[in-house]
């Protein structure tokens, strides 16, 4: 049986004082005598007390910290600049974790955020069990998921619409009249990889211009990995008029390819990519991609801890057109 955690009404029923008074010692704001503040403190430590962030944060109506697992290639770190306290416009501390989605990796990240007083803890892209983020849902009311329903709490979702994101991506890349195009993916999408895909699929199988294509699978949409999949494949590539790839690392690769090949980009092929991750700025000619608004997202949880509503049900993405289309 899990051991109930400590209040502060235990703290303060221990210490034979009022629970204003402990509040004032945990927050340091008000007067307290010596004397009482050293025993309450005792208690504090003797009972191992760990003061409940989000409920502190949630009566000031602010957030002062917030807590990120994400996985690696996912998304940038520069995209938890910025995020800022509404009322202060001062920037959050943010705890930042990156896993390899692993379940164990994934606990020990949650525990070790609330261990830190996170008043806000976000999952990204997790790939635990429903049932294990149900649980961890009960516990921590200030847990939140990204691109993952919860059966248990539709409120801690904030989705992006990933089969429009496909969509859009496969619509880019046709728009030049392209007739073959090859899409490539990982060999273990995670659901909303698989939406996206479906996205892409659905739209060009759907072309009333009879496009064909191939869909090409890679053990991890890196940059190497596409890199050795096109000089494994050169025949196919030569001839495609279009790539479509899983993030912008797959693409980043395939345009650097391409041009080992001596094709031009976008004159002879079109890249379409997908994240609007920094590295699509990086690669020559830059990529178009599809935003993934992070950044928007984590605002979002903000939001939801200061104002207790929902300020947007579901993100939508945009194309951000650049040199490669």
């Amino acid at each position: 049986m899990e051991a109930q955690a400590v209040t502060i009404k235990d703290i303060a029923r221990i210490a034979n004082v009022s629970i204003a008074t402990v509040s004032r010692v945990i927050n340091h704001n008000g007067k307290v005598k010596g004397s009482t503040k050293t025993k309450i403190q005792r208690v504090i430590d003797k009972m191992n007390f760990k003061p409940n962030a989000y409920a502190r944060d949630l009566v000031k109506s602010r957030v002062s910290s917030l807590g990120v697992v994400y996985p690696h290639f996912s998304f940038d770190c520069h995209e938890f600049i910025g995020i800022s306290q509404k009322n202060t416009v001062a920037p959050l501390p943010p705890f930042i974790a990156q896993t390899a989605h692993s379940e164990t990796e994934e606990n020990i990240c949650i525990q070790n955020m609330n261990a830190s007083y996170c008043s806000g803890i976000v999952l990204c892209q997790s790939r635990a069990t429903s049932q294990t983020l149900n649980k961890w849902v009960k516990k921590l009311p200030h847990l939140f998921c990204i691109d993952r329903q919860l059966t248990a709490s539709t409120f801690q979702s904030i989705n992006f619409n990933h089969l429009e994101a496909g969509v859009l991506q496969a619509t880019e890349a046709i728009k030049n009249g392209g007739k073959y195009g090859i899409v490539i993916h990982s060999t273990k999408m995670d659901h909303t990889s698989a939406q996206r895909f479906a996205g892409i699929i659905g739209r060009l199988s759907g072309s009333t211009e009879n496009i064909e294509f191939e869909a090409m699978h890679v053990d991890q949409c890196d940059i190497e990995k596409s890199i050795e999949l096109i000089m494994q494949n050169k025949a196919q590539f030569t001839r495609a008029d279009f790539v479509i790839t899983e993030n912008d690392f797959s693409a980043y690769g395939v345009v650097d390819a391409l041009k080992t090949l001596g094709l031009n980009v976008p004159h002879d092929v079109t890249v379409i990519g997908f994240g609007n991750h920094m590295i699509s700025t990086l690669s020559y000619p830059k990529l178009t991609t599809i935003q993934y608004p992070f950044h928007q997202m984590l605002n979002e949880v903000v939001h939801r801890i200061e104002k207790q509503t929902i300020q947007t049900n579901q993100f939508r993405p945009t194309l951000v057109k650049r040199q490669t289309s």
